[in-house]
């Protein structure tokens, strides 16, 4: 009977996936009610009965959790993901109709619909793919991941394509693919690893603190200063949530703290001398301090930045000092101020809060998914859409050294479109799948609708 009752209520329910999930507390549910009757002097069968009627009938209990355990559409996301791809190819042919080579300019407009196309699709795939799968195998894809990452750093910065390749006219790609782009994907499978290692053993502790140093100190050899730190202080963060979490109950929270902090601390303090910056950072950030010191060197472009929003108006181009003619690199560097400067600080101000929205609701989402490979994939995916958006936005405004980098969305550049794709597709299948992997918080919800 108990068993007829069970099939009967999970063939109401559409998700193969949350079925298990479902058999499993309903099938709790039964074995005390049955127990909490057979204490009460009832037979096995009574209590068996009993027990099954309490549930109700099994059609319309099955049905509620069906409206339960069911991908959610997010069509809201999407949608204002869309907006914001469709936001960088309208500048970038805004661009090609108001000043600069027109091939040039055409160029960048062909491949820039281009990368935005390829990367829609691409989010959209990766949406529609269970998120779950990364963990069964995240140790074994994060170790392969850090191997490749060695040969890169040890055998070359970039990886070369043979030769460009072209459909319909368009040049696809260019040749190289930064380094950046896979220490940003590495982030997701990381938090998967940490996921794996809960409730571990405190030798594992030196392998989640090898996961967490490797990847920064290789990106030190292979990339950027700044993407070295933020794939630092992204690592950090996620390996203190999870510490926070209770993930590893073998070391109290605060000693873990204290360890997992320390040694990465006292590894830099030791290796800053023998790693001192290059001479361009130094003069880089000189410049930034005082621009007039070279202002036809290293300080020309933070010169020219603020000059550029000195003078700019709230809606329009500024007359005084026109961005498309002193701006350089405002296709992809500085695409932020070279809209201040042709189109005003309002039109500016409208994509900055579209971004902050987004970003927001990214970090909304992940911060209160009930699924802990949810909530810790989630934080990672969004805080490093955050840091670099919000990077790219503060460098734009002279707030921080210059750098070479990618407004997510917005600017030109494939492999950054495609790193954050995929990054907010990871983040919108987690929102899709949030009640058919549930975790912590099922067994309340299943008895309130009991």
């Amino acid at each position: 009977m108990e068993n007829r009752y069970l099939e009967t209520l999970l063939a109401q329910i559409r998700e193969k996936r949350a079925k298990e999930c479902v058999r499993r507390e309903i099938k709790t549910h039964l074995d005390e009610q049955k127990a909490s009757y057979m204490e009460k002097g009832m037979t096995e069968e009574q209590a068996v009965q009993r027990a099954v009627a309490d549930m109700g009938d099994p059609v319309e209990t099955g049905a509620a959790l069906d409206l339960i355990h069911k991908p959610k559409p997010a069509a809201g996301m999407l949608a204002m993901i869309a907006v914001l791809c469709l936001t960088g190819v309208i500048l970038q042919y805004a661009i090609l109709q108001l000043g600069g080579s027109s091939d040039q300019g055409a160029y960048f407009f062909k491949n820039q619909c281009l990368y935005a196309a390829a990367g829609f699709l691409v989010l959209c795939a990766v949406y529609l793919t269970d998120y779950t799968r990364i963990a069964r195998y995240s140790r074994q894809l994060c170790t392969a991941e850090l191997v490749f990452l060695f040969l890169t750093a040890a055998f070359g910065k970039q990886w070369v394509m043979s030769k460009p390749y072209w459909m319909a006219g368009i040049r696809i790609f260019d040749a190289v693919i930064p380094p950046s782009v896979f220490l940003y994907l590495y982030i997701p499978l990381y938090c998967a690893v940490l996921y794996s290692y809960r409730n571990c053993r405190k030798k594992d502790l030196l392998k989640i603190l090898l996961y967490t140093i490797l990847p920064a100190a290789l990106s030190y050899q292979m990339s950027s200063l700044h993407v070295t730190v933020n794939v630092t202080v992204i690592l950090l963060i996620l390996l203190s949530a999870a510490a926070q979490k209770g993930w590893f109950s073998s070391v109290p929270v605060r000693a873990f703290h204290i360890w997992a902090f320390l040694v990465p601390a006292g590894l830099l303090t030791i290796l800053m001398p023998v790693l001192p910056l290059a001479s361009y950072q130094s003069a880089r950030l000189k410049a930034w301090i005082i621009p007039e010191f070279e202002a036809a060197g290293s300080g020309y472009i933070y010169h020219v930045i603020r000059r550029i929003l000195s003078s700019s108006r709230l809606v329009g181009k500024n007359s005084m000092f026109s961005a498309s003619a002193y701006l350089p690199d405002y296709e992809t560097d500085y695409i932020l101020t070279y809209i201040i400067g042709e189109f005003g600080i309002l039109a500016a101000a409208a994509l900055v809060i579209l971004i902050a929205v987004l970003a927001g609701k990214l970090l909304h989402i992940s911060i209160h998914q009930k699924n802990q490979l949810g909530m810790i994939m989630g934080l990672g995916c969004s805080l490093t859409f955050t840091l670099q958006a919000a990077e790219y936005i503060l460098v734009n405004l002279s707030l921080l050294p210059s750098a070479g980098l990618y407004f997510p969305l917005i600017s030109f550049g494939g492999s950054g479109m495609l790193q954050t794709c995929v990054l907010l597709g990871i983040l919108l299948s987690i929102y899709r799948y949030e009640n058919v992997f549930p975790e912590p918080g099922t067994e309340q919800t299943h008895r309130a609708i009991l």
